[in-house]
């Protein structure tokens, strides 16, 4: 009989809650991190791109720990990671202590990634399709992202510290920790490999085309959306198209976006929609969004841009283009995988210090540097358009030949 895993699912799940919390909760709190530690707005973002740095560095070992010490550690590890993340920024006394701390959400988001993803199809190894749960982590992501600017509005209404939504995320994940000491896990499922003899084609995949394409675009496609919820509350509040309290509503709304996008993605692929005509679409309908908010900026148009990019840039798309890139390159799988991730983590990394610096010199630039970056990640998907769709010609003369020669005979 079947164990129900329920209980683990779902403990699971809650995690990534506070993963898209700890993922925005210092862009939400920018003005008041700088006032309680003292430190420029760079210095603020510095601390924010810790988190990226922290991924990269534990990156390469997280996978190695949940093979080799087991997946239950490894994520209790994680949430321990996290729970030192969101009290060490509360106790922090300057930026320096709070870029240490913020180091551990780094090192929680390789941990828990790699230890849940395996879990989940491990508890469910007979599922047809079992990416469907992987795809609702990205949705509790998004539930994260779309609760905590209502907490930061009660906050900001009642005038409040700050530091109680960092301690009230610390209070429910340590409850979320000891619910997850008591669940049962699943068998580790080791995969044999079977060598399979390939026919040599003239026609195959180039990493230095169409995998550096897709590698760029998991750093763009990251970027496009980090940028969007880091700086678009103050775009507004600079603007004086919304007040401080109004403006953080509009990261809920760029949950709402990605949260249905996530599933109408999931929906449109299951009915047989090429995933590379979707990539291609949603990075032109991006970088139109975001150049119409810049050339046009107005209360109408930072919502429509909120839930566009959530939609568009946020829904599902980073997953689409890592299955394409190992639908390319399938014999190499953890190895490609790992460039791809480390691309999004040099994204986390780099990308809150540069917009923090260019914040100093012409706000307004950040979002060209956005439409930029959007721009450029658009151009790869129409790369990897291009060459998808010479290799499927390809390997559709390949499997004609055959009936061609029987018939000659």
């Amino acid at each position: 009989m079947r164990k129900n895993y329920n209980g683990l699912i779902g403990s699971l799940y809650t995690n990534y809650i506070f993963q898209g919390i700890a993922a925005i909760i210092i862009s939400q709190n920018l003005k008041q991190l700088t006032a309680y530690w003292g430190a420029s707005v760079q210095e603020v973002m510095l601390v924010m791109s810790a988190i990226g740095l922290g991924r990269l560095l534990i990156l390469y070992f997280a996978g190695t720990i949940s093979d080799k010490v087991g997946r239950k550690k490894t994520i209790l590890l994680g949430m321990l990671c996290y729970l030192i993340f969101f009290g060490g920024i509360l106790i922090s006394k300057n930026y320096i202590q709070g870029f240490i701390f913020a180091l551990f959400a780094g090192f929680s988001n390789a941990f828990l990634d790699t230890g849940t993803y395996p879990t989940l199809v491990e508890a469910y190894p007979e599922s047809k399709d079992s990416s469907s749960l992987s795809v609702l982590n990205k949705a509790f992501i998004s539930l994260g992202q779309f609760l905590l600017p209502f907490g930061m509005r009660i906050i900001l209404t009642q005038q409040l510290f700050f530091g109680y939504i960092f301690f009230l995320c610390f209070v429910i994940l340590l409850i979320n920790l000891f619910v997850m000491l008591r669940q049962s896990y699943p068998e580790v499922i080791v995969e044999q490999t079977i060598v399979e003899e390939i026919k040599e084609t003239t026609f195959k995949p180039r990493m230095k085309l169409e995998g550096l394409a897709l590698i760029i675009f998991g750093f763009t496609s990251v970027s496009t959306f980090n940028i969007f919820i880091t700086w678009v509350p103050t775009l507004a509040e600079k603007l004086q198209l919304m007040s401080e309290k109004d403006s953080l509503i509009l990261i809920s709304i760029y949950s709402v976006g990605s949260f249905i996008s996530v599933f109408f993605t999931s929906y449109l692929v299951k009915k047989n929609i090429s995933s590379t005509f979707l990539l291609v679409a949603c990075g032109g309908l991006s970088t139109i969004v975001l150049l119409l908010l810049t050339l046009f900026p107005s209360a109408f148009m930072l919502m429509v841009a909120a839930i566009g990019v959530g939609v568009f840039s946020a829904g599902g798309v980073w997953q689409l283009a890592l299955a394409l890139l190992l639908e390319f390159f399938p014999t190499r799988k953890g190895r490609i995988t790992s460039y791809y991730s480390l691309a999004s983590a040099l994204s986390v990394m780099i990308i809150p210090y540069a917009t923090g610096y260019l914040s100093e010199l012409h706000f307004i630039s950040i979002f060209w540097l956005d439409i930029f970056l959007t721009f450029v990640g658009f151009v790869c998907t129409v790369v990897i358009y291009i060459r998808y769709k010479q290799l499927q010609e390809q390997t559709s003369l390949l499997n004609q030949e055959p009936v061609k020669q029987k018939q000659l005979i």
